[in-house]
């Protein structure tokens, strides 16, 4: 059988070999869940023409599929051997190798460092922790990482192994452009509501302005389904169905009360190899229709294959997206028209979610498909309900009381990291995996701190482990990048390793410095001082020079700025007075819908201090803590308001720093 890549695969295809073929030998591309990762990893693989290559897992059922998977893509004179704790026969003559890191990592004394010609790490937002790194270290062929979630939870950053993307599609791209099956989202919220607490709530609004914590309100109106009443509502469907439960006690209930079930968790059997076959056995038996659904709890999240399942249900609530997008993803596998969802939400902050998620997988769709072919379609886009081609949502009817009340609901949480971390600490929360199961018990804890706090510093010292004392580095980088230059660092290579020989310099200058200017700039050498020639000290001297080159879009500056040597490549970065790109480049901006309304078709704001006055009452003080998304809070703001507002003054007056 020859599989024939998808468009998609081919674009990643044609970046990764770039990558590898570089110089730093590397390559990253992240996928959505269903996008055939590992299918995708093989024709890379197969296109290097790699004589031996090591794939990387983190787990057995990740493995075996990798293997079927690899097997449609070369033909049978290719030899492939698995190297986990069950079986290692035939791996040193092996072409293809497809290990567990735990076996490799306390092997590898008994491979050559350049034994292999490819390593493709799967699953690669795994490869920054530390049992990991020894491995990546030891084997010098170029590496391959493919993920659907680059960011850790931890904030430690897999670019620094694979480079910078080399693609990047994400689930709602996928979702928009009809890349997965068709999906049909339901939010039933109408049975697990308090009607009169509801009510009640709304008079408090309307009568005296109270403003409540999303806390309280979920409190006061949400009351917990009972499981028979949930399993009525799935019953009623007849697709094979993964339901997601918040504990393994809540799966073994529903388990009683689906009937045709049975449960996929991490200990369900006598140690790692019995759990590994008695999960094994319940997904053969989904797949051979001796049962109809499976009870999963986070075990099912990453590397289990399941093509079979057109229902996913969540009787849980998870706080972090990555999960929630992997749960998502085991029902969107190609194979099947459409994947029906069921979300049995339960609190504010979930509606919320897919209310965003909703709108944004609206725009792309917007964005990347004809407009005669979205007419064709039949496509229709409401509030609280849209449909398309390879998507529906709707949400129940009660979800507009709730986003009325949401609107007076304050944020109640800590207002800083280190308050929050002391919280967690006098809990007795130790690390990022016993968080989530745990910051419940204190409702000022945000669900994902990592993503609450800008200036998050990482779990180590957010649970006390690595205390850093921050008022010992330098207080700027212009006078770290100086100390740096002093000690004769050229590049970002000897930094990571020199650093350390000044105390005060930070490991990671990019993520201390707000401001960082990036790192040519920071060791005076990069493509910012090309020739020897410093790039223009002011934006009016680069604006003239880039008109000069008849640059009159951003995009086309990115391609064409090299031509001038003094140009930067970033000036809306350099020059804390830029003034936009149309007035950079001397254009008249188009009114069109686009330029008049942002996000779900609210008019944005019509000047630049009006937006600013909203940004700073958000607490957005600097420019990079805007443009990572803070300006979401409020649907008026533009992402770019430099590019939105002919007379922008420049991030620094935007703020009223001085």
């Amino acid at each position: 059988m020859q599989v024939i890549p998808r468009i998609y695969q081919k674009a990643a295809v044609k970046a990764a070999l770039t990558g590898l073929r570089a110089r730093l030998k590397r390559a990253l591309v992240v996928l959505a869940t269903g996008l055939g990762k590992t299918l995708t990893a093989a024709f890379i693989g197969k296109e290097f023409r790699a004589k031996r290559i090591l794939f990387l897992v983190h787990n057995n059922f990740i493995l075996e599929h990798a293997m079927s998977e690899f097997r449609m893509v070369f033909d049978e004179r290719t030899l492939m051997a698995t190297y986990n704790g069950m079986s290692r026969d035939g791996a040193a003559e092996a072409n293809i190798v497809f290990s567990t890191w735990q076996t490799m990592s306390i092997n590898l004394k008994e491979w050559a460092r350049n034994h292999f010609d490819l390593i493709i790490v799967d699953e690669a937002h795994h490869s920054e922790a530390d049992t990991y790194k020894p491995v990546l270290k030891h084997f010098t062929a170029p590496k391959l990482g493919i993920t659907a979630t680059p960011d850790r939870e931890d904030k430690a950053d897999i670019r620094e192994v694979f480079g910078q993307e080399v693609i990047n599609i994400t689930l709602e791209e996928a979702i928009a452009r009809g890349w997965l099956p068709r999906i049909e989202y339901h939010v039933i919220t109408d049975e697990s509501l308090d009607d009169s607490a509801l009510q009640k709530i709304a008079a408090e609004i309307l009568e005296s302005k109270k403003r409540f914590t999303m806390a309280e309100v979920n409190r006061r109106i949400f009351i917990k389904k009972r499981d028979v009443e949930v399993a009525k509502i799935i019953n009623g469907y007849n697709e094979k169905a993964v339901v997601f439960c918040s504990s393994i006690l809540h799966a073994e209930r529903m388990v009683k009360t689906l009937g045709l079930a049975r449960t996929f968790h991490s200990n369900k059997g006598n140690g790692q190899k019995d759990t590994w076959k008695k999960n094994q056995a319940t997904l053969d038996d989904l797949k051979n229709g001796i049962i109809r659904r499976v009870c999963a709890v986070n075990a099912f999240n990453e590397g289990v294959n399941v093509p079979t399942v057109g229902l996913v249900a969540f009787c849980r609530v998870t706080g972090v997206l990555t999960i929630f997008r992997q749960q998502l993803g085991r029902g969107l596998r190609p194979g099947k028209d459409k994947l029906i969802v069921l979300d049995f939400v339960g609190n504010l902050e979930r509606i919320q979610l897919m209310l965003e998620m909703m709108n944004k997988i609206s725009d792309l769709h917007e964005q990347f498909t004809p407009r005669g072919e979205i007419e064709r379609e039949g496509y229709n886009r409401q509030r609280f309900e849209v449909s398309g081609k390879g998507f529906e949502f709707t949400f129940s009817d009660k979800v507009v009381d709730l986003m009325k009340i949401l609107e007076h609901c304050e944020r109640d949480f800590y207002p800083t990291w280190q308050e929050a971390s002391a919280a967690s600490i006098e809990l007795g929360i130790k690390s990022a995996k016993e968080y989530p199961d745990r910051y419940r018990e204190d409702i000022r804890l945000p669900a994902a701190p990592h993503s609450f706090y800008q200036d998050f510093p990482g779990y180590p010292e957010f649970f006390g482990r690595e205390r850093i004392r921050r008022n010992s580095f330098y207080p700027t980088w212009q006078k770290a990048s100086a100390a740096a230059m002093k000690k004769g660092i050229t590049s970002r290579r000897e930094y990571d390793k020199q650093y350390r020989a000044d105390s005060q310099l930070p490991s990671r200058p990019h993520k201390e410095y707000s401001d960082f200017p990036g790192w040519g700039t920071f060791l005076d050498t990069g493509k910012e001082m090309r020739a020897g020639n410093g790039v223009y000290s002011t934006s009016a001297q680069a604006s003239r020079a880039a008109k000069a080159l008849g640059l009159s879009k951003e995009s086309e500056y990115k391609l064409g700025y090299k031509k001038n040597p003094k140009l930067p490549s970033s000036p809306e970065r350099k020059y804390k007075d830029f003034p936009g790109w149309p007035k950079f480049l001397g254009t008249v901006g188009i009114i069109t819908r686009k330029s008049v309304f942002g996000r779900r078709g609210v008019p944005m704001y019509a000047t630049w201090q009006q937006a600013s006055k909203a940004a700073k009452k958000l607490g957005i003080s600097n420019g990079k803590e805007y443009r990572r998304g803070a300006y979401k809070k409020d649907p008026k703001l533009p992402s770019s308001p430099f590019t939105k507002y002919l007379d922008f003054p420049g991030w620094e007056k935007f703020f009223g720093e001085k």
